[in-house]
């Protein structure tokens, strides 16, 4: 009997063609697509900046109305957030980093954790998102994400 390669992407959640195309062959690959040993054969966008813990870059496919969509990436391969204060601390300070890099005058921080039937997230891996819009266009909508 054949094992079953574990789940790491929520298709349901899949919001292009394309990265519904990705996200597949992510399953029949059987990888976690933001583990370190696969990030960057299956994210063609480069790595911004990395610290101990986490990693930044631009989202691949970012939402709809976003003028900025950044992805936080923690190292480990983990679901929940991690106990250590100083794992978290580097997150904000790399957010600062981010919106100092990018001028961001506000925008939205959603810290994917969990199951993702319940987070919206399409991957089962710590992350974060650091959304912006383009509150400045006239005829700008706002940024809807799916939580939960």
């Amino acid at each position: 009997m054949q094992k079953e390669k574990p789940m790491h992407v929520n298709l349901a959640h899949a919001r292009t063609e394309e990265q519904m195309a990705v996200m597949e062959q992510i399953v029949h690959d059987g990888v976690c697509p933001f583990c370190q040993e696969h990030f960057l054969k299956y994210h063609p966008k480069p790595i911004l900046k990395k610290g101990a813990h986490w990693l930044v870059t631009e989202n691949a496919f970012p939402y709809n109305g976003a003028r900025v969509h950044l992805l936080f990436v923690y190292l480990q391969h983990i679901v929940l957030p991690p106990a250590e204060s100083d794992h978290l601390s580097e997150l904000f300070e790399l957010i600062t980093w981010a919106r100092k890099e990018y001028g961001i005058r506000g925008g939205t921080l959603l810290l994917r954790f969990g199951e993702t039937r319940y987070n919206g997230a399409s991957v089962d891996h710590l992350h974060a998102h650091l959304v912006v819009g383009d509150a400045d266009k006239p005829d700008h909508k706002g940024v809807r994400v799916k939580v939960g």
